[in-house]
Parts: structure tokens; sequence; C-alpha cells
């Protein structure tokens, strides 16, 4: 992952500034208001994503799974697995979110190696998350996905689930809400529908602040 990271900042870079100089005026800190509302509404957007898989997954996770003894060698499970596709799915986000092209470098479909590049993340983290192609989910070291149904281990998931004690109110809600969406669609069909809504929601948000900012500066 840290190299596919490295090489979308180096693939950033390779970005060309348009041949005409805009009249708008880019940002005149790194840390505008533009810019401090932005990454506080990406943040609770992958903040929420991360969450919601963590609690779905959490009901498919064996509490006394040897994968789940703190500080042992690395297994993967229902859960990591999970996560680390919604991890890496935000980081990919950051990249096409924050990327900015018109009106003062070429749109990010311009840029034609990053684009390919980070279509290609997209396929592969969507076949992993489906599980289309095991033998690439054996090489990330991925743990295989259900597909539907309930977890051995509670018999009785998700309608007669009983509330964690350790959780308050509005975690057990979200919880429950999960658990049910899990039921009614399969385990992979929800991961993808949550990776599809990180991506949507952060996608609009930014689109919201550019056009806000400029009607408001313009």
């Amino acid at each position: 992952v840290g190299v596919v990271v490295a090489c979308l900042f180096l693939l950033v870079t390779r970005g060309k500034p348009l041949p005409k100089l805009s009249s708008q005026k880019p940002p005149s800190s790194v840390l505008c208001k533009e810019t401090l509302l932005s990454m506080s509404l990406q943040f609770t957007i992958h903040f929420m994503a991360i969450m919601a898989v963590t609690y779905m997954s959490d009901a498919y996770t064996d509490p006394y799974d040897p994968s789940m003894i703190p500080d042992a060698q690395f297994n993967p499970n229902i859960l990591n697995t999970a996560t680390f596709l919604v991890t890496v799915l935000s980081t990919v986000n950051t990249f096409v979110v924050n990327y900015r092209g018109w009106p003062f470098m070429e749109n990010l479909n311009e840029n034609v190696v990053l684009f390919r590049s980070i279509q290609a993340c997209y396929f592969v983290l969507f076949i992993c998350a489906l599980d289309m192609f095991p033998p690439l989910n054996q090489l990330l070291q991925l743990s295989p996905l259900p597909v539907t149904g309930r977890p051995e281990f509670r018999p009785h998931f998700p309608d007669k689930m009983v509330p964690d004690v350790y959780r308050t109110n509005e975690e057990n809600i979200i919880f429950s809400l999960m658990l049910q969406a899990v039921d009614m669609m399969g385990f992979r069909i929800t991961l993808c529908a949550v990776m599809l809504l990180d991506t949507a929601m952060v996608v609009m948000a930014e689109q919201t602040i550019r056009s806000a900012i400029n009607n408001w500066c313009y």
C-alpha cells in the first residue's frame, strides 16, 4: 500500500499547468477556510465509513479467534480485512477529492497516468471486497469474506442480538442497523455499498464546498 501511495504522489506531480493564466486567485493559505472545512468533512465521512464497517465486521469476528489476540502474529480475519479495504479506499479518495485541476492545472482525467492508476486501485479494491479472485486476496493477506448468512457463533444474529453493555445506546442502534443491512443484502454487497457511499459523499462534499466558496468570493 505504501508503494501505491508513493506512486500516486509521484503521478500527482506530473500534472501540467494550463497554458493560460486564470483570473481566479488560488487560496491564500494552506490553512484557509475552504481547506479546513474540506478536511473536517472528509475526516468525518471517512471515520463514519470505517466505524460502520467495524460494527458490521464485529458480528462476524469470533472473539476467541487467535487473530484477535493483541500483539500476536498477524492473521487475517474479517474485521481487519474489511477495515483495511475501507481505509485504503479512503486514501485513494483523498487523492481524487483533493486533486486541484481547472482553472489552474489540467483536470484529473487529463492527467491520464494518474487517472488510470486511480481507476486500477478502485478496480482492485472492489474485486477484493467481492472476493471475485481469491488468489489476489491471498496475495494481499486478506481473509475470505462471507456472502450472507448468520455467524455460527451468533445464532440469533441479527434479530435477537443482545445489546453490548460496553456500547452506548447510539452505538447499539448503529450496530443493529448495520446487522440488518448485512442480513438483507449480504456482507460483501453491504461492504461495497459503504465503500461507494464513502466515495460519493466525499466527492459531493468537496464539490459543494468549492461551489459555495467560488460563489461567495466571486
